[in-house]
């Protein structure tokens, strides 16, 4: 290979929609066996990832409940609220607006590689520049909307979820794929629908 070229990677589906017009009609049928075969594959090694990270973010929360006793847990389908300080006053719901600071981490047996956040200069009580949205109409993804669900004003907590309930199997900005996540959130305004 020349010095300075680049080794281009094809995906299975690209190359059959760059040769599927020169492919006869059974020729496509095994490729198409084929692609259903190498997709099976591919979601056994996606499986055993997600199995791994529920594990880790269980094993994780177990031992940041017995480091500190006062701490509480809240599940909501495949999201895992974990209260650092209690708030107070009416619990935020779906079709309720939210705003909250934020730090997102790629998990990794706790708060892996910072990848997003809404604090200015990373303090911790910034101005009203902050995270927004309304619950439960998808402005969020769903692990973090369903871990804001019924937290109060002033609740600081960790949400974690699996790939499941985050990115997936995409690669968004700087979360690899099939990436647990943990957002460290603090709700500071809740309005009621």
């Amino acid at each position: 290979m020349k010095s300075g070229s680049r080794k281009r990677t094809y995906r299975f589906t690209d190359l059959l929609v760059r040769f599927a017009p020169i492919i006869n009609y059974r020729s496509s049928i095994a490729i198409a066996l084929c692609a259903l075969l190498f997709a099976a594959c591919q979601t056994e090694a996606e499986r055993t990832a997600l199995d791994t990270q529920e594990v880790a973010i269980d094993n994780y929360i177990t031992a940041q409940i017995a480091a500190d006793t006062t701490r509480t847990l809240v599940v909501n389908d495949g999201s895992y609220r974990l209260v650092l300080q209690a708030g107070n006053g009416a619990a935020a719901a779906v079709g309720d607006s939210v705003y909250f600071w934020y730090v997102a981490y790629v998990f990794s047996n706790g708060k892996g590689m910072a990848f997003d956040t809404n604090l200015p200069d990373e303090s911790l009580h910034p101005s009203e520049n902050n995270g927004k949205g309304v619950l439960g109409v998808k402005h969020f993804i769903p692990g973090l909307d369903k871990g804001l669900q019924g937290m109060q004003l002033g609740e600081h907590a960790e949400i974690i979820f699996p790939a499941t309930q985050g990115y997936g199997s995409d690669i968004v900005g700087l979360v690899p794929k099939l990436s647990a996540l943990l957002f460290e959130v603090e709700i500071i305004k809740i309005v009621k629908q």
